[in-house]
C-alpha cells in the first residue's frame, strides 16, 4: 500500500481495522456543489431502487419487505411512495458514509439481528437481510422539510455502525430501542456521518420528486 494515498504514517493506526475504515486524504472526495440534488451517503454500487407501493411494501432483490419492516417507528403514512435505493459497500470501498443533503437527525432506531453477508452475488431472497441483519435506522429531515429515512444494514464480520454524532449509536451489543435528538444534530450535504467496520449496505429512503442519477461507470 502506497503510504501516500493514506492520512498519517501507518504506525498512526492501531489495528488493521483502523486502518481499514480511515478517512480520505483532505479534499479526495470534492463535491460538485452545483448539483443542486443529493448526493449518495456511501461510495458503493447501487444494488436495486424500487417505490414503495400504495399498501407499503416493495420488493428489492428479489426480497419482499413491508415498511413497517424497514422503518420501525416511522410515520408510515408519509413514506408512501418513497424511493428505496440499497447502495452496497464490498471490503474495496471507502467505508465512511457521508450526509446525502443538508439534514437534522430526528430519532434513532437500533435493532438488533445477525451477521449474514450482504454481498448481492451470496444473498438469496429468503435470507431477508435488510431486516434480518443487526441495523440501524435514522429519521431524518432535510432543509425543505421533507422527512426522509437512512437505514444502516451490518453484514459478515461487521458488528460495529460508528456515528460522529453520537458515539453510543451502533456500538456492540445492539438491542432494540429508540432515541430522540435534542438538539437534533444537524449536517451539512457531504458532512461525514460515521463508518462501518468493514463492508456493508445503506439504504436510503428518498422523497419521491428524486430521481435516481447513477454514475456511468
Amino acid at each position: 500500500m502506497d503510504p501516500q494515498s493514506i492520512p498519517g504514517s501507518l504506525r498512526d493506526y492501531r489495528c488493521f481495522l483502523d486502518l481499514f475504515a480511515r478517512p480520505l486524504p483532505r479534499d479526495s472526495r470534492p463535491l460538485d456543489r452545483s448539483w443542486g440534488g443529493w448526493f449518495s451517503p456511501a461510495d458503493g454500487r447501487v444494488v436495486d431502487s424500487q417505490v414503495f407501493e400504495a399498501e407499503g411494501a416493495l420488493w428489492i432483490k428479489g426480497a419482499p419487505y413491508g415498511m413497517a419492516e424497514l422503518l420501525p417507528g416511522a410515520d408510515l403514512a408519509r413514506y408512501r411512495g418513497y424511493q428505496c435505493t440499497q447502495i452496497y459497500l464490498s471490503p474495496r470501498d471507502y467505508h465512511r458514509y457521508h450526509a446525502p443533503c443538508s439534514m437534522v437527525v430526528e430519532s434513532a432506531w437500533t435493532q438488533k439481528g445477525d451477521l449474514l453477508p450482504v454481498d448481492p452475488e451470496l444473498v438469496r431472497p429468503n435470507h431477508r437481510v435488510l431486516i434480518q441483519n443487526r441495523r440501524v435506522i435514522l429519521h431524518c429531515r432535510d432543509s425543505q422539510n421533507r422527512p426522509f429515512a437512512l437505514l444502516f444494514v451490518g453484514a459478515m464480520n461487521v458488528g460495529r455502525m460508528c456515528f460522529r454524532f453520537d458515539s453510543g449509536l451502533g456500538l456492540p451489543p445492539l438491542v432494540p430501542g429508540s432515541r430522540s435528538f435534542q438538539p437534533q444534530p444537524q449536517l451539512h450535504a457531504g458532512e461525514e456521518l460515521g463508518h462501518f467496520e468493514l463492508g456493508s449496505t445503506v439504504v436510503v429512503v428518498a422523497p419521491p420528486d428524486l430521481k435516481l442519477a447513477l454514475a456511468d461507470d
